[in-house]
This record gives C-alpha cells, sequence and structure tokens, in this order.
C-alpha cells in the first residue's frame, strides 16, 4: 500500500496528554450540590504518586448560574476560575446541567458545552477535553 514503514506512522507522532493524567471535575459530581450559595471541596488522591488535589467551589446566585473554582496551583498561587452552567431540558420534563468551557484558544472563547473539566499536569486552568486536545489511553 504506502511506502516502507507506512504500518509505523504513530511512531513519529508526538503523543497526546490523556484524559487519564488530568484532574477532572464533573457535573455528576456537583450537580446535586450546587443549590445557590453552596460550597464545598472535592478531593483526588492519586493512586501512583499518592499526592492528594483538592478543589473548591462556590456558587453565587446570578444569571446565568456560575461556579468559582478555587484551586492552588504548585502550593504557590491561587487560582480562582469562574465556571458558567447552562441547563438543557431532558425528556421528561427535567433539566441536565453543563459546564460552559471557560477557556480561550487562539483569542476565540470556546464556550463549549462539557459534562467533565479537565486539568492536565501543568496547566493553570481547567477546560474541556478538546481545547486541552486531551484523548483517552486507549486511543493511543
Amino acid at each position: 500500500m504506502g511506502g516502507i514503514g507506512s504500518d509505523k506512522w504513530w511512531r513519529w507522532r508526538g503523543k497526546k496528554d490523556t484524559v487519564e493524567e488530568c484532574l477532572v471535575v464533573g457535573m455528576k459530581d456537583l450537580r446535586k450540590r450546587l443549590c445557590a450559595g453552596a460550597a464545598g471541596t472535592l478531593s483526588w488522591t492519586r493512586t501512583r504518586s499518592g499526592i492528594t488535589s483538592s478543589v473548591g467551589y462556590f456558587r453565587i446566585n446570578e444569571d446565568p448560574p456560575t461556579v468559582h473554582l478555587h484551586y492552588r496551583r504548585a502550593n504557590k498561587v491561587d487560582v480562582i476560575i469562574p465556571v458558567r452552567l447552562e441547563a438543557t431540558p431532558t425528556q421528561f420534563n427535567g433539566r441536565r446541567w453543563w459546564f460552559i468551557c471557560p477557556l480561550w484558544v487562539r483569542g476565540v472563547a470556546c464556550n463549549r458545552r462539557a459534562g467533565k473539566l479537565y486539568l492536565p499536569p501543568g496547566a493553570k486552568y481547567f477546560g474541556c477535553r478538546k481545547c486541552h486536545n486531551l484523548t483517552y489511553r486507549s486511543c493511543q
């Protein structure tokens, strides 16, 4: 088909970061906790390194509803990032809540709905999978 070595194209491609390496904030974890004025903490422990991480959150009763994520990066810099929320109707008159990605890519706001926001190693802000150019380990 191709030329010599064409079946090994993946060896020269740079590998992407994977979602398994990231800290993840999921709407599934927050949706029952997010009444107006709610606040709390989400914690993770990395199994390999044993490092514990946490993200604080608080919701301000605004229009549109907003959650503020508060975390410390590299044990030095405090980061507070506002993340808008959006609800879409479900089939049986319920609502499904989404994060609106807060990142800007090449000068354009993402504004994509996402069920999870990711913080890859070395990144400063949580964002959607597409903005951080993430993939799954099983795809590599």
